[in-house]
């Protein structure tokens, strides 16, 4: 199973609520957009985040850093852990609403693993699946008929008329329970990293179980066998990947360089070879905006030329995800900008299409005397939120929480992932788990999009991606700039971020398209500041000037 790219969701931001990742890298906020208002003057977030512990399980074949590379795991751990002593309920129920990406599920009464989950938490899982197509009208009836769940997705702030309002008058703050040493009662959730609890922060208080993701999104991803059958290195330079989209590009065999999709998603890419800054850069306590950086200009200029090449799929500019990802596979294209979650799909999907496929990472490269960079902008996927519980009743569901954050390593993650051994999955000679027929139906179960563990590298059908994947995230996360911004709280920008923010991307795309000069965009970025990004700017340096280091 393919997790979704973070790109096609809402990008949760700390401190202030739900921010929308553009494919642009342009964070356009939208906690309060649609009619609400944000409480209080800029500043710095105060809360202190849950104390770090980490698992000590299984020790891995590649190890994990601090900065947030994942471990590696070549073979399935033959020792794993038992985190979970204690079943959470004591015969008591719990319910859950949560999206899902592939195929329902049996039910219940039919699925193996899914009593196999109840026994060991002890008591009942009433659980709401969603198809992603219908999750935004069912979210909002739930909301509307006030009938919230004991546990519930929020992967949309949209959905949401004012999130700070209503996590307050609806949800539990976690803060109490979770707060720095406090969170070593739920072991697993200690787990998980601080910059992953930061994004889990609104109006200073935590109100998310966070389901983390990789730190970076990355840059895309390149397929190696096109590269190699062009007889193509490598690009060292920006100068040098354009004249390798030039000679990757062959209409008449239905081959181009770069697959695009809506919104100019490729444009991700470029902005990272060009060391564009991650949202805002501190320019010694004076805030410049991405798109107001000699860099960001730059970068647009180059994008223009790659579409004037005519290196990109013709029409690509205007499919939609789906079709970028089928596109990239089938080889129509040799690089695309894709969520590096995405990165393990490709390599099992383009496999099986042709063995000779090599999808790789997409690691930026500069323009001569330039430097590129990554962003951290793939923190988490989503976060789940707790309806308003008395003191016991939110430990319990916060045990239950801990349960799914159950780390790789463990007998509950071994469950969570490959269901009942014998029934769900089978091991092959060096005991990794492998997925029956039954399996793959049943572990559909989305336990993921409820709460998860920090992210772990394993592939027993294809450990070279393991290694591959390693070290191309400890490339990636060593060029990642973080937005300055990432933990002030800007009511402007709660309130009309969004809208100015997508006005000038509007202009941005029209620009790469051919439809406006580059002067258009210069005129745009001056209709920012004057419409609201000016005050943005002041309320952010007031509170970067008066924020003190966690």
């Amino acid at each position: 199973m393919t997790t979704p790219s973070l790109s096609r969701r809402n990008f949760l931001r700390s401190a202030v609520g739900v921010a929308v990742m553009s494919a642009t890298g342009v964070p356009t906020l939208v906690a309060c957009s649609n009619g609400g208002t944000a409480a209080g003057p800029a500043r710095a977030s105060t809360v202190t985040l849950p104390t770090y512990v980490a698992f000590e399980g299984p020790k891995p074949d590649l190890a994990g850093t601090a900065d947030g590379v994942p471990p590696g795991y070549l073979t399935y751990p033959k020792d794993l852990v038992t985190t979970v002593k204690t079943p959470p309920l004591a015969g008591g129920k719990v319910s859950v609403m949560t999206d899902i990406f592939d195929p329902l599920p049996p039910a219940k009464d039919k699925n193996t693993a899914w009593q196999a989950v109840e026994k060991q938490l002890g008591g009942t899982l009433d659980l709401t699946i969603v198809p992603d197509s219908d999750w935004a009208t069912k979210f909002q009836t739930v909301l509307a008929a006030n009938e919230l769940p004991d546990l519930v997705l929020l992967s949309d702030s949209t959905l949401v008329n004012n999130l700070p309002a209503f996590l307050s008058a609806k949800c539990t703050d976690l803060t109490p329970y979770l707060s720095g040493d406090k969170v070593k009662d739920y072991p697993n959730l200690a787990n998980i990293p601080q910059v992953i609890w930061q994004a889990c922060v609104v109006q200073d208080k935590i109100y998310g179980l966070p389901i983390p993701r990789s730190i970076t999104g990355g840059a895309g991803f390149y397929n190696k066998r096109l590269f190699d059958a062009a007889g193509i290195e490598y690009p060292a330079t920006a100068e040098d990947f354009l004249a390798a989209c030039k000679e990757l590009t062959k209409p008449q065999q239905g081959q181009w360089a770069i697959v695009n999709s809506k919104g100019n998603t490729f444009f991700t890419m470029v902005q990272q070879m060009f060391g564009v800054p991650n949202g805002w850069k501190d320019d010694g306590g004076k805030l410049v905006r991405s798109f107001e950086t000699p860099e960001y200009k730059a970068a647009l200029e180059f994008a223009v030329e790659l579409v004037k090449a005519g290196v990109t799929v013709p029409g690509s500019d205007g499919i939609d995800g789906t079709a970028r990802k089928n596109a990239f596979r089938a080889g129509k294209g040799a690089l695309v900008y894709d969520g590096f979650p995405a990165y393990s799909g490709y390599v099992k999907d383009m496999s099986r299409l042709d063995p000779k496929n090599d999808p790789r990472a997409f690691v930026p490269m500069a323009p001569k005397g330039g430097k590129a960079n990554t962003w951290s902008d793939n923190i988490l996927f989503a976060y789940t939120l707790m309806k308003k519980a008395d003191e016991k009743r939110a430990k319990e569901l916060l045990a239950v929480a801990n349960f799914f954050a159950a780390p790789f390593g463990s007998t509950e993650n071994l469950l969570l992932t490959y269901g009942v051994e014998g029934v769900d999955f089978t091991r092959d000679a060096k005991g990794n788990p492998t997925l029956t027929s039954k399996g793959e139906a049943e572990m559909t179960v989305p336990w993921k999009y409820i709460t998860a563990p920090p992210q772990t590298l394993y592939n027993a059908q294809f450990p070279t991606y393991v290694e591959r994947a390693h070290e191309d995230l400890t490339k990636l996360i060593g060029m990642v700039v973080k937005d300055p911004t990432a933990s002030l709280i800007s009511p402007t920008n709660d309130k009309s971020g969004g809208d100015i923010g997508q006005a000038l991307t509007d202009v941005r795309n029209d620009v790469i398209a051919g439809r406006k000069p580059i002067s258009a965009f210069d005129t745009a970025v001056k209709k920012w500041a004057k419409d609201g990004g000016d005050k943005i700017r002041g309320e952010f340096e007031s509170a970067l000037g008066g924020a003190s280091p966690r």
